[in-house]
């Protein structure tokens, strides 16, 4: 297998890939979103990451088994301190919607599984995307986070308060800010910000919290208000029960990623991802407490082999801010007008977006395409970019896709395919080098566009745009556009069924059904629907020509 370098925020150090498993299979864990909103450009740069890693491990032959977790309850809004104070993000966002938390949580679980899928994100691919055990919801792990809290109290790293709360003890271990690099005088400092006289250390963090306010509560030692099974899964795991001084409450959100990795990849895991500003003290905080339940009193103190993480992505140089219009959903880029931003749609116009929409292809290379470990400054002008680079390498890969495969191969085209392959190998094997690796392709893309690229130069050019894009992802194969008549839309408007929503993707069959979907609209002078629906394909990157005969459209 080609070597692979990494950058591991635990040791500070540049360190080669080699997996637990000898023969190759790796196990990744990702923090996935908090469902209490959309999620935003930075959010995505950050599981990104965790997918384009994915993808350079698979095309090295390592079989990956990749979970990424869906946070439904306990992130509280003050979660920059360790023992995260405020209001629960899902409460928060119940209260304000009016809504139940659950409903909170389904409704924008799917609109990023949505969103991950536009964005080709590998684990939500139309297999894996069904696959619950590779997306654990914490509200459906609240057995296995007491199991293991019940661990850390009888082996001494926790204890429970007057209130029934319970706290892990940092003073057990040790290694408690090795990851983040903070010395003992900075967690002192940041403690004291939310010093709780119930707690036996300012940096002791909860694990449990009590709040009779919460909307959402478990009582480890009654039944009532469990879903089906689940309270006797913990009395599974835990035959001589809880604590008896842990009352009813609610997880903290740092025993959450624990118990649902341990659950899902075991004790110890290969690679762990997240963005910047998970190190502290989210990830900080699993560290201690998977140290504490682990199954091995010699074993590591650290459960997790390699950890990478994504640096903060800035907007025009600054944090994101909603007061500026500088704080950006993926959403509010692909169909800006259809998600309030008529500021952006308008921003997007004046640069040759259609319709203000981008493409979630674009926006992918564009997430993708510069250094994970070093901070991204985004601005519309970087979109540009991306939207040239993709035109480019798709224009070239629909020219040699379409050229005859057969004949023979010109030696210095091979040649300059060979060093380019070994190049992009290197770059992305380089600590995911993704300048360097762009580097290369485009020589070649540059290389091919001064040639004929027929017969064998033409197979050889696709099968290296091919293996590019297993890590890309931002090509599309097939019909690139097409005609589709007045008298043809109308006969596929009539075996629509009442009410049908449009189909996912931009596959030809896809896009005739929504255009036929538009057409009914128009007939029965439902305009806003055919407006929408035309928003909804332009955020897909399909461009409309209305004719008089009927409607043409291409992938742009």
């Amino acid at each position: 297998m080609a070597g692979l370098r990494l950058k591991n925020t635990y040791s500070k150090n540049l360190e080669d890939f080699v997996p637990l498993d000898p023969e190759g299979r790796v196990t990744l864990y990702s923090c996935g979103p908090t469902v209490y909103s959309y999620a935003h450009i930075g959010n995505f740069r950050s599981f990104l990451l965790s997918d384009v890693l994915r993808r350079v491990l698979e095309q090295r032959g390592y079989k990956v088994r990749h979970v990424m977790n869906i946070t439904d309850v306990g992130h509280m809004t003050e979660d920059h301190l360790a023992d995260a104070t405020g209001e629960d993000k899902l409460a928060k966002a119940a209260r304000e919607l009016g809504w139940d938390p659950y409903k909170v949580a389904a409704h924008y679980e799917s609109a990023f599984v949505e969103d991950a899928k536009l964005l080709r994100l590998k684990n939500y691919s139309e297999t894996e995307s069904v696959d619950q055990t590779l997306h654990p919801r914490a509200t459906e792990h609240i057995p296995e986070m007491l199991a293991m809290i019940q661990t850390l109290l009888s082996r001494g790293h926790a204890y429970v308060d007057d209130s029934g709360q319970v706290y892990f003890n940092v003073e057990t271990f040790a290694d408690y800010g090795r990851l983040s690099g903070k010395v003992m005088e900075d967690l002192e400092a940041g403690a004291r910000i939310c010093v709780r006289a119930e707690k036996r250390d300012p940096r002791d963090f909860a694990l449990w919290k009590v709040d009779g306010k919460h909307l959402m509560q478990w009582d480890p030692h009654s039944d009532a208000g469990w879903r089906a099974g689940e309270f006797e899964r913990l009395r599974a795991l835990l035959p001589s029960g809880m604590d008896p001084a842990v009352k009813a409450g609610f997880p903290g959100w740092h025993i959450e990623c624990s118990a649902m990795s341990r659950a899902r990849l075991g004790a110890v895991i290969d690679i762990h991802t997240g963005g910047e500003d998970n190190i502290f003290p989210h990830h900080e905080c699993e560290i201690a407490q998977s140290y504490g339940a682990r199954e091995n009193p010699e074993s590591p103190s650290n459960f997790c082999r390699y950890w990478v993480h994504a640096r903060h992505l800035l907007v025009n140089g600054a944090k994101m801010s909603k007061r500026d219009g500088t704080f950006i959903t993926v959403r509010d880029l692909f169909n800006p007008r259809a998600n309030k931003r008529p500021d952006l749609a308008e921003q997007l116009e004046s640069l040759g977006f259609a319709g203000g929409c981008v493409s979630p292809l674009v926006l992918r290379f564009a997430l993708i395409s510069t250094p994970f470990m070093q901070p991204m400054n985004f601005t519309l002008d970087v979109l540009l970019q991306a939207r040239s680079s993709v035109e480019r390498l798709q224009s070239l890969y629909d020219r040699v896709a379409a050229a005859s495969a057969a004949g023979p191969v010109d030696p210095a085209l091979s040649s300059e395919v060979d060093r380019a392959t070994t190049e992009f190998d290197e770059a992305l094997g380089d600590n995911l080098n993704m300048p360097r690796a762009l580097a290369a392709v485009f020589g070649v893309v540059s290389y091919a566009n001064q040639r004929d690229c027929t017969g064998g130069d033409a197979e050889r050019v696709r099968a290296f745009l091919d293996r590019a894009d297993e890590i890309f992802a931002v090509l599309s194969r097939g019909p690139r556009g097409g005609n589709i008549s007045a008298t043809d839309l109308e006969a596929l408007a009539a075996t629509l069924a009442e009410g049908q929503s449009p189909g996912e993707g931009k596959d030809a069959e896809t896009v005739k059904q929504i255009l036929a979907l538009r057409f009914a609209a128009r007939r029965r002078k439902d305009f806003a629907k055919a407006d929408e629906l035309r928003k909804l394909l332009a955020a897909r990157g399909i461009e409309l020509d209305d004719k008089k005969d009927g409607v043409r459209w291409r992938i742009v």
